[in-house]
């Protein structure tokens, strides 16, 4: 009896060579679904976007002023110069022994001249501490004054106390305070008053150079003397440049700047050239020409001058 094939098959028997379906063929691969998104509801549309925070902006680091990086081998050459600017005596920060003998000739305005000869005595002590004495000497010569046209004798003394604060061997500051007491042997050679004020000096060594870059600042003022004579209340601010040459020989080009403040602040400025050699061991001799700029008769100003000393320095205590 003939079994009876159900509908599907017959169906699936028919089409099968129309489909290319066979034994041993894999069928057609069939398409990728598409993903079908569901429409947003309105309350969706409306919901308010949660705010974003904000990522914090990076602030820049602040500019820090940082010592100089110098190489092993710059900071033996500034070492070095800075042994060699103390053994000549031009380096201001260095505690180092001086004694030292200087004249100079002033030309100043209304035909004034003077001669002003000065003896210092630096004496170092517990590495970082000085004591300077200054004791003039000094000649006046005023045609215009009636009878005698000039005076001799001692003038003010300056006595300087300092401290190096910083010592490093590209880079130190020094501070200190200094005061004169009128002295003067003649009215026409003091002050009349006592004077006070804070001092400090600043050396940067440029070891590729052989140079060091110089700062002076110093302030004056009265605190009592003689009631007839002129309040004092002076400024006077240097700089320098020394350099040093096969280590006998050194130059200093410098500029000092003057504001008296009892003069409605009147200004005067001046420009020396030092030129030095060490002559043995460690005495020095050196020869300082100078010029006024503008504001001559201004504090220690003047219209030109020459200057020539010899020092010897001695190590600290």
């Amino acid at each position: 009896m003939r079994q009876a094939v159900p509908l599907s098959g017959a169906l699936l028997l028919f089409f099968a060579p129309h489909l290319g379906i066979a034994l041993g063929q894999d069928p057609p691969p069939l398409p990728s679904p598409e993903i079908q998104l569901e429409p947003a509801s309105q309350a969706d549309l409306e919901a308010p976007e949660e705010p974003q925070e904000e990522e914090p902006k990076r602030r820049l680091p602040r500019p820090r002023l940082r010592r100089p990086v110098l190489t092993p081998e710059q900071l033996e050459e500034a070492e070095r110069l800075r042994t060699l600017a103390a053994k000549f005596g031009t380096d201001p920060t260095a505690i180092v022994g001086r004694v030292q003998l200087s004249s100079a000739y002033n030309d100043l305005p209304n035909k004034l001249r003077a001669v002003d000869t000065i003896f210092r005595a630096d004496v170092p002590f517990r590495g970082n501490y000085l004591l300077r004495v200054d004791v003039p000497f000094m000649k006046w010569i005023d045609p215009n004054r009636p009878g005698t046209t000039s005076i001799t004798g001692i003038s003010d003394i300056a006595v300087t106390a300092g401290w190096r604060v910083y010592n490093k061997p590209e880079y130190a500051v020094l501070v200190g305070l200094i005061s004169t007491m009128p002295t003067g042997s003649e009215t026409g050679l003091s002050l009349g008053k006592y004077t006070i004020g804070p001092t400090i000096a600043t050396a940067r060594v440029l070891p590729d150079w052989d140079t060091f870059l110089i700062g002076l600042f110093t302030q004056q003022f009265s605190v009592g003397g003689d009631p007839s004579r002129k309040a004092i209340n002076i400024s006077r601010a240097a700089l320098a440049v020394t350099t040093l040459w096969k280590d006998r020989w050194w130059s200093q080009a410098s500029t000092v700047f003057e504001v008296d403040w009892e003069r409605k602040g009147k200004m005067g400025m001046t420009f020396e050239l030092e030129v030095g050699r060490n002559l043995i061991g460690q005495w020095g001799l050196f020869t300082r020409p100078g010029v006024g700029i503008f504001g001559q008769g201004v504090g220690s100003t003047y219209d030109w001058n020459v200057e020539v000393g010899i020092r010897r320095t001695f190590k600290s205590f």
